[in-house]
């Protein structure tokens, strides 16, 4: 039996060593975790082989995984041990192994028990129940894992299935949420809340928003601000004063993780601009509308506006397809009781978006067939991010357009015989396109990526 005598009465110090160690990883703090547990594995050598001693060695070893883990370094071709070249999906289960026998040890420390104090019993008790649930912790881990890959694998195939990615985010909350609830884990459990919660919150806002459902979206992008904005409150630099020059400078930069799920959260955002760009706009003037818009971190309106202007176009417009939703409200939402027609005919196709002015009466009926004939074709579903071309000899017109989403495609009309293949026009396209799918946003997922 290890000699356990080091630890203090009611094993209090570690306990505040354990609440001090995990505050530091909540806030991403890793290096003075890592520092913490190598620390307090060398005050204790003693210790060495007892289970405390076991469980000092794994803190430091996950301090190293949660700061990889962060700043997204499972996603490059090394990983987090690279001297063994050991991925960090494989590191979590080595640690889940160091934790189980952190509980192996407890078990025979019982069984030998003989002249133990009843505090160095409930301590050993302590850290058998920490690492059982940090076993669930690390499997969460993989999990998510998996799931992160699985984003950038969508984006580099761009085609992304934002329903199964909920499915599986959902999934894992509703397993592992309640799974580390002890007082201590507490900073660990804070964390995963914010990041599985808010990535549930911008998938929804993204899957309604493709159903144009205005006040879903925006109630769920709001949640997901809130919801960084309270996880920012723990892990953004702290101002560091420099006595040398009276100033003070912000050290540190927030995680990789925290910054691309924030830069998703703002790709949402410029998307509902333009989305619901109509319903906006009636609630502020032109010059408020015009500096609300240009804030947005993806200014689509001026990109259009600017696209228009150079490439001589007749009208850019993104058209939804109404066709088997249950509802469809022109001012966003709709106050109960109150009937809404269903669209019919051309207004099954509404231009969500459109500029210069409305959509073309003259030129729409076209529109409509084009989408309609594409969308009845099969390898429409090898081919959403195909660019589609027609010309019209009797109104002399240029058509393109390209799926930007489930049920909205981006049009681009011109009054003259354009060539299918105009670099500008089909460059233009692409870029708005690969952004509004997010496929263009999902590849940047992997560090380095651009």
């Amino acid at each position: 039996m290890s000699n356990l005598s080091s630890i203090s009465p009611n094993g209090e110090k570690e306990e505040q060593f354990l609440e001090n160690y995990f505050s530091y990883v909540s806030h991403c703090e890793h290096d003075k975790a890592k520092e913490l547990a190598e620390k307090e594995r060398d005050a204790h050598k003693a210790l060495f082989g007892s289970s405390w001693g076991l469980f000092l060695m794994s803190l430091s070893q996950f301090a190293s995984a949660e700061k990889t883990y962060m700043s997204l370094g499972f996603l490059e071709q090394r990983g987090f041990f690279t001297r063994s070249k050991e991925t960090l999906k494989s590191g979590y289960q080595t640690l889940m192994y160091e934790f189980r026998r952190v509980e192996e040890a407890v078990k025979s420390t019982e069984e030998q028990s003989f002249g133990m104090s009843h505090n160095a019993l409930e301590f050993e008790k302590l850290l058998a129940h920490l690492c059982d649930q940090l076993c669930f912790f690390t499997q969460a881990r993989q999990e998510t894992i998996n799931f992160y890959e699985q984003v950038h694998i969508m984006g580099m195939t761009k085609h992304v299935n934002f329903e199964d990615l909920n499915m599986v985010i959902k999934e894992i909350i509703a397993v592992h949420s309640k799974n580390f609830h002890h007082p201590i884990l507490a900073p660990l459990k804070t964390v995963f809340g914010f990041e599985c919660d808010t990535l549930n919150l911008l998938l929804v806002a993204q899957t309604t928003m493709s159903d144009w459902m205005f006040l879903t979206a925006l109630l769920h992008i709001h949640e997901a601000h809130t919801k960084l904005s309270s996880w920012g409150g723990l892990i953004q630099p702290k101002e560091i004063k420099k006595s040398t020059f009276g100033g003070s400078s912000k050290h540190g930069s927030p995680p990789a993780l925290y910054q691309w799920l924030t830069k998703f959260k703002n790709l949402l955002l410029s998307k509902f601009s333009i989305y619901f760009y109509d319903i906006l706009q009636k609630q502020a003037s032109p010059p408020e509308m015009k500096s609300l818009i240009s804030k947005t971190p993806d200014d689509f309106v001026t990109r259009i506006q600017t696209f228009h202007k150079k490439a001589d176009a007749c009208h850019v417009s993104l058209v939804l397809n109404t066709q088997g939703l249950d509802r469809v409200f022109p001012e966003g939402y709709q106050y109960p009781g109150r009937l809404v027609e269903t669209p019919q005919g051309l207004n099954t196709f509404p231009a969500i978006f459109s500029f210069p002015g409305e959509r073309l009466s003259n030129h729409f009926p076209a529109v409509v067939m084009m989408l309609t004939e594409w969308r009845d074709r099969e390898e429409l579903i090898y081919a959403q991010d195909k660019i589609h071309y027609m010309y019209d000899k009797g109104s002399h017109s240029s058509y393109f357009y390209t799926q930007v989403d489930t049920r909205t495609s981006l049009v681009v009309i011109f009054e003259s015989k354009k060539s299918e293949k105009d670099s500008y026009v089909n460059n233009f396209m692409n870029d708005i396109a690969t952004q509004l799918r997010c496929t263009k946003f999902f590849t940047s997922l992997k560090p380095g990526s651009k």
